[in-house]
This record gives C-alpha cells, structure tokens and sequence, in this order.
C-alpha cells in the first residue's frame, strides 16, 4: 500500500510541478521559437486543379481569439486588427494582395482568452505550376503589435503527367470558402461535429485518354474501399472529383485516406490522415493503441494485465478510466496530467528521435517524459574520438540527477545506472 502511495506521488508530483515552473525552464533545450500572441495565427493554403496549366490556390487565414488585445466597451469587449495574404512568386513579384480591417467583439472577458474560437479570412489565386511565397500579416490596432508568417509553395511536380494533388477535406458550414458554397476546407485536425460527414475533394492533371481514381480508408476499425471512378479525357486536362465520407466511417480517433490515381500503367498515390476530437482524450492522442503503449513508464501491473485482449472500445474505456485515476482536477473537463504527458511524448519525438526507435522509447525521452525539462544539463567534452560523451540531468526541485552514456558518439544516450521507473 506504502508503495503504490509512493509510486503515485512521485508521478504527480514530477508531472504537475512542470506546470508550475515553465519560467524557470532552460529555453535553450526547448529550443522552441519564442513567438508572441500576435504571430500565432495560421496561414493555410488548399490547392486544386484549375486547367492543364493553372492551379486555384485558396488561401486562409485564421486568428484565434487570444492573438489580439481586447478592449472594454459598454456591451463587452472588443479587439480591431487589420489582416492581408499575399502571394509573391520567387523573385518577390507580388502575384496578388487582398487586406482586411475587421473587429471581434464578445460579451464576456472569458472569450478574449479562448484559444479555439476564431475568425476566419480567405482569398483565392490563379497560379501557374511554379514556385511561390505566401505571406500573410496580422496588424494589432489597440497594441500596433504585427506578426507575419510566410509558406513556400512548390507546384513544379504537377507538371509530369498524370499527377494528382493533395486531397482538400470540406466540412459543412453555412458561407463562402473558395470551395463549393457551404463547404469550409479543414486541415483534419482534430475534427468537430462529424454528423454531415466529410467530403474529399480530389484533383490533378491527366493525359489523354482513359484514367481510374481509386480511394480507401483504414482505421482500427477496418479498411473501407469506396467505387472507383473512371472517366475520359478527350485531351491533356484537368480534372475534379469528389468523394463523401459518411459519419459512421469516421468513429475512430484516426482515419487514414489512400487515393490512387492511374492511367496508361502509370499510377500516382498520395495520403491524407484525418483525426476526430474526442472529449477526455488528449489533442496529442490520435492513435489509442500507440498512445497505451505509451504509458508504459506509468502503468502498474494490474493495469497492464487488463489492457491484455481488449477490443477497440474496452481500450477507450481504459484509457479514460486510467487518466480519469490520475486527473487532478476531476471537477473539471480538462486533465492537466494526461495534456501534459502527451505533450512530453510528442516533444520526445520531435527532439530525441533516433533512427531505430522512435523518441519516447529512448532513455532520454524516459526521463523527460517522467520528469520533464532538467533545471540543469552538464555535457563532456571527450578528449579523444574514443572516449565516451556523457550528459547530467539535475532536477533539484527533487532531488535527483540522471547520467547518460554516448559510447560510439552517434548520440544514442543510454542512462549510465539503469531506471527502475515509478512502478518500481
């Protein structure tokens, strides 16, 4: 009994404690681009087949809520911005420019905060299959504070023939999207409101003749093939198809879309992942089998025992029911915890991924994701091409320090004296 206490409050305490000490952390190990509230808009562009030799590039901008500075008003608050996309072609020639002055206002203070809620702007361009720079601006007028982002586009690759573009997800929504009306194009990215289903749209470039556009889906819960379509192209052109996903096709956390496209022995595939919001589960989770994996550093025994056998939804359910033991703050809807040892495991990925394993498997990555970013990092510098490189990892909040071993210089870091983890 002694023992689980002890096993339980060391991962509490490793795991919240960062949340509290996020100014104290070592930027230079995060290594993580210092932005402001008012460069973290997103610039999106979706790209479909216009004619054999042009393309439609619609651009979005989308400005969430918590970018801008609001202001008091009498009816609740207020923020005004000034906005523009642009599209330079590669020696900085302006292809096109479209600017909006708007305003958001809100009736509560707790709006001016929210990190989902946005606005939305969108400007489409007539491009040839070249290179091009997308920039948008984002102007603050309350605080003259300005953000800008820039994209490069690269449409060389669909000159070849036949060739086929990245697939365009819609979503249903009253308006003008540069799409059909009442669609809005979505990246697929943690997807809300799946009850009209999701439509692909689907285009590229043929050669004359006869060709066939294939599409399938895989999750975990089986593959979906949907009817091919075939069609004539009396000459070198365009083309534009689209295929419906229906609701009942989209009740995994993750949905994987294959498109072929084939003509005259030549074949062109590409990929689209689709990912669904699920309430409880992390925005770092897409994947519930991976992301059980991933616990392994926190799990007891017992818990281990009962994902053994398990089908897809008895493993939802214990996913929810292990973070729902572990919440912190179970009287509300977000799990801190579960937020941010995900957050740890996609940060492992990213910056301690090796290539024969993947960042959260690594010794390092153990570590980090138990006891997140070190006060303190101390790296030897070997005297010789033999010698061994070491880093130490000091957490002095609690009292503890972790050795890790380069043998071979390839920056496979093994801890020194093995880690027995919070189970143990």
């Amino acid at each position: 009994m002694e023992k689980r206490f002890m096993r339980n409050l060391i991962l509490f305490f490793s795991l919240v404690t960062l949340l509290w000490c996020d100014e104290q952390m070592d930027q230079s190990f995060r290594r993580k681009k210092n932005w402001g509230n008012i460069e973290r808009f997103s610039l999106i562009p979706f790209a479909k087949a216009k004619s054999i030799d042009s393309i439609v590039v619609t651009a979005f901008i989308e400005i969430p809520f918590y970018t801008l500075q609001f202001v008091k008003i009498p009816s609740g608050f207020l923020a005004s911005y000034e906005t523009s996309i642009a599209l330079n072609d590669k020696d900085g020639n302006q292809v096109g420019r479209k600017t909006w002055i708007d305003s958001i206002k809100v009736s509560d203070y707790e709006n001016t905060k929210s990190t989902i809620r946005n606005k939305k702007h969108n400007v489409s361009f007539s491009v040839q299959k070249k290179k091009y720079v997308l920039v948008g601006e984002l102007y603050d007028r309350d605080t003259r504070k300005k953000g800008i982002r820039e994209l490069k586009l690269n449409y060389n690759e669909y000159k070849k023939l036949p060739s086929l573009m990245a697939p365009v997800l819609t979503l249903k929504l009253p308006g003008e999207w540069g799409f059909e009306s009442g669609e809005c194009p979505t990246l697929g990215h943690r997807i809300r409101g799946i009850d009209d289903g999701v439509s692909v749209h689907i285009s590229g470039f043929v050669g004359k003749g006869n060709y066939t556009l294939n599409m399938q889906l895989e999750s975990n819960m089986g593959k979906t093939a949907f009817d091919p379509i075939t069609a004539i192209a009396d000459t070198q052109s365009s083309f534009q198809h689209k295929f419906y996903i229906a609701p009942e096709h989209l009740q995994s956390l993750r949905v994987t879309i294959f498109i072929k496209l084939a003509q005259k022995g030549k074949i062109v595939k590409k990929e689209k992942v689709l990912t669904m919001y699920k309430p409880g589960i992390s925005n770092y989770v897409s994947d519930l089998n991976q992301a059980m994996k991933q616990m392994k550093y926190i799990l007891g025994n017992q818990e281990r025992l009962e994902i053994k056998g398990k089908n897809k939804k008895e493993m939802e359910n214990l996913f929810l029911q292990f973070w729902k033991k572990r919440d912190p703050t179970p009287e509300t809807g977000y799990n801190e915890l579960m937020e941010e040892y995900f957050g740890r495991v996609a940060y492992t990925n990213e910056y301690f991924d090796a290539s024969w394993r993947p960042g959260w498997e690594t010794d390092l990555g153990m570590i980090y994701i138990l006891f997140g970013t070190p006060d303190e990092i101390q790296r030897t510098n070997p005297r010789s091409s033999s010698s061994a490189v070491y880093q130490i990892w000091y957490y002095y909040r609690i009292n503890k320090q972790f050795v890790f071993k380069d043998q071979n210089g390839f920056g496979d870091y093994r801890l020194d004296t093995p880690f027995l983890g919070v189970n143990n």
